[in-house]
């Protein structure tokens, strides 16, 4: 009697611990459905529309690792065009940098002109300053700063930037014209997180995995991710694009100059029109082509 009593005992305990076993196993496929932050459940919903499953972007947007960054945002948006000091790239040192860096590549810079079109010097102006051809690419999350401009448009997502707001610029935070401009920005950032998801597949890797720019910019050419998608190229034919691959850059930078319009005989006011495609700031366009003339 005792012993089918223990036997009974112990298998009501087993039952327990099964259905206990069960609803762990339920409530951890389930978490990220609830674990994802609210201030980013709008971008879940635009992944989802864009046909990526529930579970998929539950996983990813309930990562532990994924952060609003509103300090660094606020740090890109808050500072004037024109405090950029575009003629550090003009100086002896950077000029001396881009000459040798047309040296020590000269065999792709004139493999990608003969595909391309575009001069040598061009390219290596833009990645002089891009990247200070490629000294300094970036090390932030990629997946955190788009992310964070994805939900920018959202009373959570500024709610979250105010604080980190410089005081003097809070009449511009509140006005209908800067609201406006994070619309756009947010619109912009939902179709990159998209692009950073499609490359991370490609790559079999997570769209943690990427560094870049506090923008979300990408390697050497600063591409951001939709770019590299549709502009990347494999200069050395490795069979993958690397951005922080010089033979890699060199041939991305000429392949998204030579579809944006560059070709041989443009004037200077059109090739400034093309270099816009690549950044719209026009002392950037400027400066890219003011330092193509000093590397010459």
């Amino acid at each position: 009697m005792g012993t089918k009593l223990n036997k009974n005992r112990g298998r009501g305990k087993a039952r327990v611990l099964a259905a206990m076993c069960a609803l762990m196993a339920l409530a951890l496929a389930a978490a990220p459905a609830w674990a994802v932050q609210s201030v980013f459940k709008p971008l879940a919903s635009y992944l989802e529309s864009r046909g990526m499953p529930r579970q998929q972007v539950n996983l990813l947007l309930a990562s532990p690792r994924l952060k609003f960054e509103g300090r660094l945002l606020a740090r890109l948006l808050a500072r004037p065009e024109k405090s950029l000091d575009y003629a550090q790239f003009l100086n002896k040192t950077t000029v001396a940098k881009a000459r040798s860096f047309s040296r020590r590549h000269a065999a792709e810079l004139r493999k990608n002109q003969k595909a391309t079109g575009v001069p040598s010097q061009v390219v290596v102006a833009i990645l002089a300053v891009e990247s200070g051809l490629g000294t300094y690419t970036g090390r932030w999350s990629t997946m955190n700063v788009l992310a964070s401009q994805a939900v920018l448009d959202t009373k959570k997502g500024r709610k979250l930037l105010y604080p980190h707001w410089p005081a003097k610029q809070r009449s511009y935070f509140r006005s209908a014209k800067f609201k406006d401009r994070l619309k756009r920005r947010a619109a912009w950032a939902r179709d990159e997180v998209a692009a950073l998801i499609r490359l991370a597949d490609q790559r079999r890797v997570s769209p943690y995995a990427f560094t870049g720019s506090v923008a979300g910019a990408l390697g050497m050419c600063q591409f951001v991710p939709s770019s590299v998608l549709n502009h990347g190229a494999d200069g050395d034919r490795d069979g993958r694009v690397d951005l922080d691959n010089p033979a890699d850059a060199v041939h991305s930078v000429g392949a998204y100059l030579k579809e944006h319009g560059w070709k041989p005989g443009l004037s200077k006011a059109q090739q400034i029109q093309v270099v816009l495609t690549y950044n719209k700031s026009r002392p950037y366009a400027e400066t890219v082509l003011a330092l193509a003339d000093k590397i010459k």
